[in-house]
């Protein structure tokens, strides 16, 4: 009967970590089927002489939250290899969250992430507030990528304390209700839980996210919560404002990863930045030692310098510098 599609003369980059090489790639009934020099005829065949052939990528990384309302293809992900994206890195999500909120949320990720407060107002049917019935909506929307998605530590503190959030640690009633809100997120299907310490995530006003005045027994308390379910990554922004910062930061995360048994993400950085900045090598060091330990730890890393393009209208670098503000 033949292969549904044949992709021929590629250079194939399988993910198993052994040398790309030319072949083909045969695929029936929707799954892979043969790999190599293939004869079977197809019914459709695509000739990649010069072409990558690989597994769709998976970015660990990304804040589509908002953008998966209006663009189905996912752009520009699909456009680099990308079938799988995770959402609702660094704390930053758009669930749970009041409606009276939406618009305070939305501003938050235009401070953080410059994605402009009036296209998420016009291009969201913000139709949910808890985290269940917003991956429902994720669930129904036309895509072209695979999604996943954190429950935020912000969006969460946001909702559970309000203004207090900003400016308070919580208190045991708090902590009940935001580990129950991860505990049912988890059940739901997120991927796990998110938040920050970095200090270049700033509200609108200039003041620190809510999950920046989280203390850690709070960020205890719910990794806690997914060991006790056995389920879910704990992901976080790390605090590189000094080299010290940076080595207390992570010193925390051995803790809370040999305590909880559970996976732990964070970014890796290597940077000139802040007093007596910690090197990357320190950094992938320190994951070695964890994972020696027993632990389960990862970094994230861009393959490529971060770049941007600024302009007078949207945030830029000198708007922490006293002398820019006035």
């Amino acid at each position: 009967m033949g292969l549904d599609l044949l992709v021929k003369n590629g250079t194939v980059v399988d993910g198993s970590g052994v040398a790309r090489y030319q072949g083909d790639v045969g695929i029936k009934d929707g799954r892979i089927n043969a790999i190599g020099r293939i004869r079977e005829p197809a019914r459709r065949i695509i000739d990649a002489d010069g072409l990558i052939v690989a597994p769709g990528f998976i970015d660990g990384h990304t804040h589509m939250d908002a953008q998966v309302a209006w663009d189905p293809l996912g752009s520009c992900s699909c456009w680099h290899g990308v079938t799988t994206v995770l959402m609702g890195n660094c704390g930053f999500a758009l669930a749970p969250c009041g409606p009276d909120d939406r618009e305070w949320f939305a501003r938050c990720l235009e401070a953080v992430e410059d994605i402009p407060t009036d296209a998420m107002m016009a291009g969201i049917d913000w139709t949910w507030e808890t985290f269940p019935e917003y991956l429902a909506n994720v669930e129904q929307l036309p895509k072209g990528l695979n999604y996943g998605a954190y429950i935020g530590h912000s969006a969460l503190r946001m909702y559970v304390m309000g203004e207090r959030a900003l400016t308070e640690a919580a208190n045991e009633d708090d902590l009940d209700r935001m580990a129950n809100a991860v505990e049912e997120a988890l059940l739901v299907g997120a991927v796990g839980f998110s938040t920050s310490r970095a200090t270049t995530h700033i509200t609108p006003d200039g003041t620190p996210v809510a999950s920046r005045i989280a203390e850690w027994n709070e960020i205890d308390r719910i990794v806690a919560s997914m060991a006790k379910m056995n389920t879910g990554v704990f992901q976080i922004g790390p605090d590189t404002s000094s080299g010290s910062a940076y080595k207390e930061f992570l010193q925390r995360l051995r803790k809370i990863t040999l305590d909880n048994g559970r996976p732990v993400m964070f970014g890796i950085s290597s940077t000139k930045q802040g007093d007596d900045p910690l090197p990357w090598q320190s950094q992938t060091g320190f994951i070695d030692e964890v994972v020696a330990e027993g632990g389960h730890i990862w970094g994230q890393a861009t393959t490529r310098p971060i770049s941007a393009v600024f302009s007078a209208k949207s945030y830029l670098p000198f708007d922490g510098l006293p002398v820019w503000k006035q």
